[in-house]
């Protein structure tokens, strides 16, 4: 009976390292995938933008009496450029806010013209140049940004006013020229604006630290006044007060100063 019994086991053993010899080699363990990267928002930022604006503009003018002498309406139109600064700070994770400055130089112009029961006149303006301080906030999906913004806005603008027509001294007006040596003077007023300013747009991160941009922005100035003087003929000042919408569409590109891509949580 023993003999039976080791015969038993010593076949059992011999089965069994017959079995794992044609057994196929452990395949090896693979590494855990690392997680993507994130882009990072965070930080401050510096760019650079080019855009195009329309301005419309409603005035009233009164005369040196104060009294009520007609509603003109025009459009002003032109390209602007310059820059921008500004901080962002990305959150819980997918949301963002931000503070941004810009600064714009512009060739924003336009002219139009008018008549009252004592003549005629044309203006020619120009926004000089404007910019704003806005706060922003997005909805992140990795490298890309959309976002609202909205705050301060500020402009200069220039106007040059020409009388075209004077009804006084046998002049007929529309027409002319009048036989007046108003005629043909010009008055000019410039001044700063301070007004709001509210829009969205576009962010995309196509480097570590450089993005694109673009962006739709209002920008209202609103009772903006100016007074225009002719030496010599004090019953020619005038006073006009603008109210003026001025929507613009940019393109931009900032520099991140932050260390580029972060490694996504999960």
């Amino acid at each position: 009976m023993k003999k039976i019994v080791l015969a038993a086991v010593a076949m059992v053993g011999f089965v069994g390292q017959s079995f794992a010899a044609d057994l196929p080699a452990r395949m090896p363990m693979k590494a855990a995938p690392m997680a993507p990267a994130a882009y990072n928002w965070n930080g401050f930022y510096l760019g650079a933008n080019v855009g195009y604006g329309w301005d419309k503009i409603s005035t009233d003018t009164f005369n040196s009496a104060g009294v009520f002498l007609e509603n003109t309406k025009h459009d002003r139109s032109g390209v602007f450029g310059g820059g921008q600064i500004g901080y962002n700070w990305q959150f819980a994770p997918n949301w963002l806010l931000g503070i941004e400055a810009d600064a714009e130089a512009s060739d924003i112009k336009g002219s139009n013209a008018g008549c009252s029961a004592t003549g005629c006149s044309s203006s020619n303006g120009k926004t000089d140049d404007f910019g704003t301080v806005r706060g922003r906030f997005g909805y992140v999906a990795n490298n890309v940004l959309l976002y609202g913004t909205g705050g301060w806005a500020w402009s200069h603008s220039t106007t040059d006013r020409t009388v075209t027509c004077v009804v006084a001294g046998g002049g007929t007006c529309p027409g002319g020229p009048s036989p007046s040596p108003l005629t043909g003077m010009i008055a000019s007023a410039s001044g700063s604006e301070s007004g709001w300013a509210a829009g969205a747009g576009i962010e995309w991160g196509f480097l570590p630290n450089w993005t694109a941009k673009v962006e739709y922005l209002h920008l209202q100035f609103d009772n903006v006044g100016r007074d225009f003087s002719y030496a010599g003929f004090p019953t020619a000042f005038r006073h006009v007060n603008s109210n003026s919408g001025l929507d613009t569409v940019r393109v931009g590109v900032n520099y991140l100063f932050n260390t580029g891509p972060i490694v996504a949580r999960y």
